[in-house]
C-alpha cells in the first residue's frame, strides 16, 4: 500500500537505517570541522565506533544488502563495490587516528615541549629580573628604608 507520497511507507527498519545514516552524515560534519588533533581523534573514535554495527546491519544476513540482492539483482556489483568500501573506510579512520596520534606524540608533543621549555625559561628571567630590581631597590638605594 502507497502512503500519500505516492510511495510504500517506510517501515521501522528503514527509519532506523535512515537514521542511522542521518547521524552518520552529522558527524562527517563534525569532523570536517575539526580544528585540533584531539577534537580529531574523539570525532574519529565516535566515528568508528558508530560505523562498525551500522557496517555490520547492512552486510548481515537479512540486511540491507542482502534484501538488495534478492530484490535486484542487476545491482550486485554495486552492492559489492558498496560492502568493499565498508572495509577500506574502516582502515582509512584507523590510519588516519594513527598518524594523528603519532603527531600528537611526536612533533606536536615535541613542539608543545619546547614551548613549555621556553615559558619557563622567560619566567626564570623576569624572576630573577624581578629579584635583580628589588635587590637594588631595596638594598642599593635603600628604598626599603623608611
Amino acid at each position: 500500500m502507497a502512503g500519500a507520497t505516492g510511495k510504500p511507507p517506510v517501515t521501522g527498519a528503514e527509519a532506523q537505517l535512515l537514521a542511522e545514516h542521518r547521524r552518520i552524515r552529522n558527524l562527517t560534519r563534525q569532523i570536517e570541522g575539526s580544528r585540533d588533533l584531539p577534537e580529531l581523534l574523539q570525532r574519529l573514535q565516535e566515528f568508528r565506533t558508530l560505523l562498525v554495527p551500522h557496517f555490520l546491519g547492512e552486510e548481515a544476513i537479512d540486511g540491507l544488502y542482502d534484501i538488495i540482492r534478492r530484490m535486484s539483482p542487476r545491482q550486485l556489483a554495486r552492492v559489492d563495490d558498496l560492502e568493499k568500501e565498508h572495509r577500506a573506510f574502516l582502515a582509512a579512520i584507523d590510519e588516519v587516528a594513527e598518524r594523528a596520534r603519532a603527531c600528537l606524540a611526536g612533533p606536536v608533543a615535541a613542539v608543545l615541549t619546547e614551548a613549555r621549555a621556553l615559558a619557563r625559561r622567560v619566567r626564570d628571567h623576569e624572576a630573577r629580573e624581578d629579584a635583580l630590581l628589588l635587590d637594588t631597590m631595596y638594598v642599593d638605594l635603600g628604598h626599603g628604608d623608611g
